[in-house]
């Protein structure tokens, strides 16, 4: 029912209106897995979609522009670990679309907002765009996503919103006031934190979209949903019920968690594959489940070996999302 509701807006999209959908819950609750499932679903029925999506970092309260930056960089089709060149070379051919007009000044505010080394009249452009900052890197977004809509309705997502700078909730602000105008889907994902700066996005939207807006809130799933998402995610044979039952009482409706359990379960052997089923062995009555998914997560790399754990500390300084060269180069 929720995915149909973003599809019906998606619809709408596709006949040439802007919608706005907003996904609110707790983390684990499936906000993520919603958004691949419309992607996914979009792409069975018309095709894949024009897709842009920006996340916000857990550290980014801090960081201006940090999720806009990213939903830029998605749009022109580069990653936050290319190369300079990279960057010049994508905006360059993004922005080559634009009218005349507008064309050098959104390759110039674009390229300030990555970050990119400017020739010196790009420069000047840019002069004194302190002033009034938010105003020149939405216009010129705003350009750059009205040329993407030519080529066919756009989905824009914003993950994790609950995390966003203030500078970029007011540019998103901004941008969908706008947005009406074109067939574009924003999707916003955010914890239920009122508190939190980003917060101020759900609001916006709510105010500009009133009655169309779709919001979709996200709750622990009841115990007889739990014990059909066990059932749906592996068959397993054996499984004693006083098992079965403690794994749920420990996701507390959480989906995440359940999904972390048995892949904890198959990691120590406690689940195994037999022909084409799953069966639990005797060792699963021994095993210990944490109580929480970071506990649950710590557990799982606790029985890596050394070189993987080395790994893995070095991707989580490199951030959410990374080339695998990057990797490559920083890992012996």
């Amino acid at each position: 029912a929720q995915l149909d509701e973003l599809m019906r807006a998606f619809a709408v999209v596709r006949a040439g209106r802007g919608r706005a959908a907003c996904i609110v819950g707790d983390p684990g609750m499936g906000k993520s897995r919603l958004i691949a499932e419309l992607r996914s679903r979009a792409r069975r029925e018309v095709g894949e979609p024009n897709w842009i999506e920006g996340r916000c970092l857990s550290y980014g309260k801090d960081l201006a522009y940090h999720l806009l930056t990213d939903l830029v960089r998605s749009a022109i089709g580069v990653s936050a670990a290319a190369r300079e060149t990279e960057i010049r070379a994508a905006l360059a051919a993004s922005t080559r679309e634009l009218p005349p007009d507008g064309r050098a000044d959104a390759y110039a505010y674009l390229g300030h907002l990555l970050g990119v080394q400017l020739a010196a009249d790009e420069l000047a452009r840019v002069s004194g765009i302190e002033m009034e900052t938010v105003k020149r890197y939405v216009a010129s977004f705003h350009q750059l996503l009205r040329m993407l809509t030519v080529r066919g309705p756009l989905v824009l997502v914003c993950e994790d919103v609950h995390w966003a700078d203030r500078s970029s909730v007011g540019a998103l602000g901004e941008l969908l006031s706008i947005v009406d105008e074109l067939p574009v889907l924003v999707v916003i994902a955010a914890r239920p934190d009122r508190a939190a700066p980003g917060w101020e996005l759900v609001t916006v939207a709510q105010a500009m979209f009133g009655d169309v807006l779709v919001e979709i809130r996200l709750a622990p799933l009841t115990p007889d949903e739990s014990r059909a998402l066990v059932g749906n995610l592996l068959a397993i044979e054996s499984l004693p019920e006083r098992v079965r039952e403690y794994i749920l009482g420990k996701a507390e409706g959480n989906p995440f968690f359940v999904e972390e359990v048995i892949r904890m379960l198959i990691d120590r052997g406690a689940i195994v594959r037999q022909d084409d089923r799953w069966v639990a062995t005797s060792t699963i009555e021994g095993v210990e489940i944490p109580d929480t998914l970071h506990g649950l997560l710590l557990a799982r790399i606790d029985r890596l070996p050394e070189s993987s754990k080395r790994t893995l500390r070095v991707a989580s300084v490199i951030g959410r999302q990374f080339a695998v060269r990057v990797l490559r180069e920083l890992v012996p």
